[in-house]
């Protein structure tokens, strides 16, 4: 007599159906432009982020009592699903913090091939003042001694690198061009997408880095970084070295506009009231309903960069916040702005 196939257990049901969606390697910005980039997942980090939210989810599921609906406690990621809004009322109730339970439905939505906006439910508005990563002293920063990891702080200033990045950086990455240097990035990038970085810093600063990568040469610089290093408030550094490297005066911009497309500046011109001008860039307009609007995939923006909310009042060269936002591996202008620059300050 047969035995039936044991059921997989919720966990391994979530950990399989993320499984099937991962695309490490494939180019997200491709699948963009084919508006399928939301059906995968293209880094490890954001999988394994994701896994974790997504395995918190149906323990939870699997200690709620049975279900009138079901008419028994759930089995299935099927029947999980009808408890994804009664969990984020939870974890807010929890005083989860917004942008854990944007993360956390961000994960139900790739889990269930959905969008969080298909949830019955309001999460609750990110806020940059209610971030608290890398501002001010952390618990971990009392097991990590600045003295002790000089070197990692310094490489780190001077490279913008990720976590996950660093961690596989070798001394072979190193690339010279007319006379400067650069780190050519290509493993753990976020959404895979690799990138040339320069090395910024002062003289001494920069001569350590090239000599520690030519010392390392195949090898793996720091191939196990301190988990109590504070990598992301480096990477605000780097990026403020970085603009500060290409901000101009405010006189050579004020009037200044940008035609953007695929997050790089087509042309650039000037308009003395700072509005849009369609003659001379008819090339970016098209005609709809009778009414000239910009081609789809195009930005027509001021040069200067004006925050909003609070940090209202601040602005920034938008040509510089383009060129550390590539450094840093990021495709929005605004992210340079409104968290690495604005932590800075």
């Amino acid at each position: 007599m047969g035995h039936n196939k044991p059921r997989k257990s919720l966990t391994e049901q979530a950990k399989e159906n993320l499984n099937s969606k991962l695309a490490i390697g494939e180019s997200k910005y491709e699948a963009k432009l084919k508006n399928a980039h939301t059906e995968k997942i293209y880094s490890w980090s954001t999988y394994k982020a994701y896994l974790k939210h997504c395995c918190y989810f149906v323990k939870w599921c699997k200690e709620q009592p049975a279900d009138a609906r079901i008419g028994h406690k759930v089995r299935t990621l099927e029947e999980c699903r009808l408890f994804v809004e009664k969990w984020i009322q939870a974890e807010i109730d929890r005083g989860q913090s917004p942008y854990t339970i944007k993360l956390e439905a961000c994960a139900l939505a790739k889990l269930y091939g959905c969008s969080t906006r298909d949830f019955d439910i309001n999460t609750p508005q990110r806020k940059r003042s209610n971030i608290t990563r890398s501002r001010g002293t952390a618990e971990r920063d009392k097991n990590f001694s600045e003295k002790n990891n000089a070197d990692l702080i310094t490489f780190c200033k001077c490279t913008g690198l990720r976590r996950g990045e660093l961690s596989q950086i070798r001394g072979n990455d190193l690339i010279e061009k007319d006379g400067k240097y650069f780190l050519h990035i290509t493993k753990n990038t976020k959404g895979g997408r690799t990138r040339i970085s320069p090395i910024v810093g002062n003289e001494n600063e920069i001569k350590f880095v090239i000599e520690l990568c030519k010392k390392s040469g195949e090898d793996k610089i720091f191939p196990n970084p301190s988990e109590n290093a504070d990598i992301h408030s480096y990477r605000g550094e780097y990026a403020a070295r970085i603009y500060n490297a290409y901000k101009r005066s405010l006189d050579e911009f004020k009037n200044e506009r940008l035609i953007i497309h695929k997050n790089e500046i087509i042309k650039s011109y000037t308009s003395n009231s700072n509005r849009k001008l369609i003659k001379g860039n008819e090339d970016y307009y098209t005609t709809i309903n009778g009414k000239r609007t910009l081609i789809k995939g195009f930005r027509d923006v001021r040069s200067a960069y004006y925050c909003r909310k609070d940090l209202k009042g601040t602005s920034y060269d938008r040509k510089a916040l383009f060129e550390a936002s590539r450094a840093l591996g990021h495709n929005r202008e605004s992210i340079v702005a409104d968290h690495y620059l604005a932590s800075m300050s």
